[in-house]
């Protein structure tokens, strides 16, 4: 949401405490009841609390952490430059004790204790309506259901609590994925029924999002029937549709679009905006190291932390003339916007810079050469090494995935965007659809729905030629389609893992990692701090950390 009231949770909850030293110090009236059980049974305590519940989502959609764990190190994305490239390869620095493993952990787990706060103070509120106050609680089970089912396809199992903490506790135990993910449906099913439709406060959860994440957890979970019939409810029972025009999905200024069925909400006024989006930065290309260029708000701050893959790079490139969406998620020509030195006669809104999805002729590379900055496959990828698949060089000149770009930042260096992050969008639970039938043997059914999206990505008069028939339809395919539809959107590390493929699909298509993945990567180690906290030495770390 847009707007929030600020609520210091964790001074509410532990109050108590802070009502003794208050008693000891001024030796005032002893309030013999702590503030949160005051404040939360009224009506507009319990709508902040709600509230209170959403902010940790900031803190993991759109930010590195999130793309180092979920993007990095699969068979279409590679390590680009600088930050942990450890999630990337896999080496011997993905430890417990980095940092990052802690605050993907400390974070959706305090989203928890929020949510758990709510769930069992719903039935203490005066003041709400029935409805009402079903519709709050039905919020508070769905994002408790959302930070499960990231920690769970994470790291395994971990501990589940359902209940308010208030007070300390040393001990926890790590209950089973089963168990956990048994909790996950009873809770989205709970706000699926407790959830309205549509909400005139965007950002809130509502019922087709619960049906959402339940149709994306019932295919993590292989319950084929489930995950297939609830994306069809989302297809078919409410007032979504597919933008006819790929790039129109991804303009910044068309974000409310009947695609998006709930989305993580950033805001253009700085005072709110914290810590902001920031996935702007990590798909782009070093532009402003060419000559011609210099680092603009248009083209974004490049941090350049994912580098395609080339076997992500020949699969674009063998679409690129029928299918739209290669053109329109990515970024193939820089114009220029300063002086250059290389090319004289290069002057401000001419080509700079052109590094191509795939091979160029030899004749077009030696025509242009003293005009701009071109390059090719076999330039960012080197043709000598095995498959020809090594990173060639420093790893800054290659196409960049555009989807992220944030034209609206206040300044140059600014890191926190404004985009909304789209959690869950229709072409998705197509493809969810796909699956599910697919794997119940309906192949007919399933290959009619993969095709709708991939009609809506050909370019005009290329829609038979994009259609596929049911002896395509294979679980490959669709990770290739899911790779082309969703590439950058925190779905391929957790869609390999779910489908048994990524130590499979690292080791034939990711040079930097191959030789590192093994079992022991399929979750991410507890980290550390929670190890040292707990007392019980039944607590262990993940195999292999």
């Amino acid at each position: 949401m847009k707007k929030y009231s600020i609520i210091i949770i964790s001074s509410l909850l532990i109050s108590p405490i802070l009502q003794g030293c208050l008693e000891d110090l001024l030796d005032e009236e002893n309030i013999r009841e702590p503030v949160a059980d005051v404040y939360y049974k009224t009506a507009s305590g319990y709508n902040d609390l709600i509230r209170s519940c959403y902010p940790f989502l900031r803190n993991f959609y759109g930010r590195e952490i999130s793309f180092a764990m979920n993007t990095g190190g699969t068979d279409i994305w590679s390590h680009g430059r600088g930050g942990a490239h450890q999630y990337s390869r896999y080496d011997q620095g993905l430890v417990p004790s980095h940092g990052w493993i802690w605050s993907y952990w400390q974070n959706f787990y305090l989203g928890i204790a929020a949510c758990n706060t709510a769930i069992g103070r719903a039935n203490e509120v005066e003041g709400l309506s029935e409805p009402e106050r079903k519709r709050l609680l039905g919020e508070a089970l769905f994002l408790r259901a959302l930070y499960y089912h990231h920690l769970v396809m994470n790291f395994g199992p971990v501990p589940l609590r359902t209940e308010e903490v208030k007070q300390v506790e040393t001990t926890a135990t790590r209950t089973s994925e089963d168990i956990i993910y048994g909790q996950i449906i009873d809770d989205l099913k709970l706000a699926e029924n407790y959830l309205p439709v549509t909400t005139s406060d965007y950002g809130r959860a509502t019922k087709p999002a619960a049906q959402a994440l339940l149709a994306r957890v019932n295919l993590t979970l292989r319950n084929w029937e489930e995950a297939a019939d609830y994306a069809k409810k989302v297809i078919n029972d409410h007032n979504f549709s597919l933008v006819p025009d790929f790039e129109e999905l991804w303009d910044i200024e068309n974000q409310r679009n009947p695609e998006v069925i709930w989305s993580v909400q950033f805001s253009s006024d700085p005072r709110l905006n914290p810590p902001g989006n920031q996935a702007h930065m990590f798909f782009l290309t070093g532009y402003d190291l060419l000559d011609g260029m210099e680092r603009d708000v248009k083209n974004g701050r490049p941090w350049q932390r994912f580098m395609p893959t080339r076997y992500f790079v020949d699969m674009l490139a063998d679409t690129h003339d029928i299918d739209s969406r290669v053109e329109k998620s990515w970024t193939e020509v820089w114009y220029c916007n300063m002086p250059a030195t290389t090319f004289p006669e290069m002057e401000p809104g001419d080509t700079a810079v052109y590094i191509k999805l795939g091979k160029l002729s030899e004749e077009f590379k030696e025509r242009v050469k003293n005009k701009y900055n071109v390059f090719d496959v076999d330039n960012y990828f080197n043709p000598n090494s095995p498959n020809g698949e090594q990173p060639q060089g420093i790893r800054y000149r290659y196409p960049a995935l555009n989807k992220h770009n944030d034209p609206l930042r206040i300044s140059v260096n600014e890191q926190a965007g404004q985009r909304d992050v789209f959690v869950f969008r229709l072409a998705e639970m197509y493809l969810i659809a796909a699956e599910g039938l697919m794997m119940q043997n309906r192949l007919e059914e399933g290959v009619s729905y993969i095709n709708v999206v991939r009609r809506r990505a050909a370019w005009p008069g290329n829609e038979s030629q994009m259609e596929i028939t049911t002896d395509q339809l294979t679980i490959d395919f669709i990770l290739e389609e899911r790779a082309r539809e969703l590439a950058g959107e925190l779905l391929r590390w957790p869609d390999l893992k779910r489908t048994g493929k990524l130590i499979e699909r690292v080791r034939m298509y990711n040079p930097d990692a191959r030789d590192n993945i093994k079992e022991m990567h399929l979750v991410y180690p507890i980290p550390q701090n929670e190890i040292d906290r707990i007392t019980n030495e039944d607590f262990v770390q993940n195999p292999g950390y």
